[in-house]
């Protein structure tokens, strides 16, 4: 026990508080639950890429519904530790659950319970930062809380990978599939135990908290895009003003609501590439399982170590032109999709697509730090925290609708079609971004 004491007060001197390593277990089993689950539903459940859309939708649902009903119960019982404990309960116990699921329907019904007790662990754990880190601390607190389950989340891709190349001879596809499953949720039990040791109550207690600019740059959750599939209102509930939040549509600029619109074209153009790509990696690229991971693998890598330097960049700059430059590389690399879909699929294809994913990683950190800073910016004075949550849930319906029509467009005109289209409606954002950047720059440079 001393020697276990000792540690935790090194860590406290490094800026970590111990409560923080409560989450690299769970957010292991997440990195492995998120990557696994399209293969699994096509390879275990014998599921097709419509069923691959409708479980993410109805795991985008659940999120956008259970996101505000967690962060406001907390809020008014004034816990925090209790909702982490359960939320790490629940997605332990569905994941084995989920293990031997051998029906769409089972997958379908697990699945969406995991996403719901998934979305009562973001809002609460921010919550937490927040009410246990001094003010002059908490910008660089949020820093190290995401990059610590940042490379938790790239961990259990890792393990994932490992696992599917090096699993015993003894095991099948499926088996195998369904022990990373167990895995996943065992090391959730393990975040439940450093739940109970680690975590406490903050003494001070907040339920009202308005946006300050100490946060730009910082607070980007979602380190890996396609966790925004599970939860999808996944930011700032709790910088929320609900007392002013009645005459919104009063207070909100007419630039803030052109952003939003061009916010969701441009989120569910990218959900009708990255819904069925992981199966088309499988299907026409014939990639190994253990491939897909390491796909996912170098591209949560390189999310995770340029979020920190592009939220530097944007805090310096106005981070439009940059989301444009971003965004444009986006239609690229979605174009070189489509052509390797609509092509004959050679031995270098698959290490095209890999190598050419990789940018989605670099263009993703740029778009949604600079995305999260210019709504904040944009908002009327005060109304910021709410601003943003509108923003999330605006992202959380576009996600809701896109998974479904993504899953029956692939499955009935193929994926090249499908990622023609994402590529079409990313070049729109584009177009749109261009004719608001003007007045978007000037309203969110921060030298101003």
């Amino acid at each position: 026990m001393r020697a276990v004491s000792s540690r935790l007060g090194a860590l406290s001197r490094l800026d970590i508080p111990p409560w923080f390593l409560a989450f690299v277990p769970f957010k292991l089993g997440e990195g492995l639950l998120i990557t696994l689950l399209p293969l699994y539903v096509v390879q275990v459940a014998h599921g097709s890429l419509a069923d691959v859309g409708r479980v993410n939708s109805s795991i985008a649902l659940a999120g956008v519904l259970a996101f505000t009903l967690w962060g406001n119960l907390s809020d008014r019982l004034g816990r925090r530790r209790p909702f982490l404990f359960l939320g790490f309960l629940g997605f332990a116990l569905c994941t084995i659950a989920l293990a031997r699921g051998q029906t769409i329907p089972q997958v379908f019904l697990l699945a969406t319970i995991a996403g719901f007790f998934i979305a009562a662990i973001t809002p609460v754990a921010s919550a937490l930062v927040l009410d246990s880190i001094p003010d002059r601390e908490r910008g660089t607190s949020f820093g190290r809380f995401y990059q610590i389950t940042a490379w938790s989340f790239v961990g259990g891709v890792l393990l994932g990978a490992s696992w599917l190349t090096w699993q015993p001879a003894n095991l099948e596809t499926p088996e195998a599939m369904r022990m990373l499953l167990l895995f996943a949720g065992g090391f959730a039990f393990v975040s439940c135990l450093l739940c109970i040791v680690l975590v406490r109550e903050a003494r001070q207690f907040h339920s009202r908290r308005r946006y300050t600019r100490q946060f730009l740059g910082r607070l980007s959750v979602a380190i890996i895009e396609r966790r925004a599939l599970f939860y999808p209102s996944r930011m700032l509930y709790f910088l929320g003003d609900r007392a002013g939040g009645t005459n919104w549509r009063d207070r909100l600029s007419h630039p803030l609501i052109l952003y939003y619109c061009c916010a969701a074209v441009f989120f569910f153009s990218i959900n009708l590439v990255y819904i069925p790509f992981p199966i088309f990696l499988t299907d026409v690229l014939d990639a190994t399982n253990a491939q897909v991971f390491l796909i996912t693998l170098g591209k949560a890598a390189v999310e995770a170590l340029l979020y920190m330097p592009v939220g530097r960049l944007v805090q310096q700059q106005s981070g439009i032109t940059l989301q444009v430059q971003a965004t444009a590389v986006r239609v690229i690399i979605f174009v070189i999709f489509t052509a390797v879909a609509l092509g004959e699929p050679t031995r270098g294809s698959l290490v095209l697509v890999g190598m050419t994913h990789l940018l989605t990683g670099v263009t993703w950190a740029a778009i949604n730090v600079s995305s999260t800073t210019a709504i904040a910016a944009l908002a009327n004075k005060g109304q910021e925290g709410m601003a943003i949550g509108l923003y999330n849930a605006i992202l959380g319906v576009a996600a809701i609708v896109s998974s479904t029509i993504a899953g029956q467009l692939a499955n009935r005109f193929g994926y090249g079609v499908c990622f023609a289209s994402g590529a079409v409606l990313t070049a729109l954002t584009v177009l749109w971004l261009l004719s608001l950047q003007p007045t978007l720059a000037a309203k969110t440079n921060p030298q101003v």
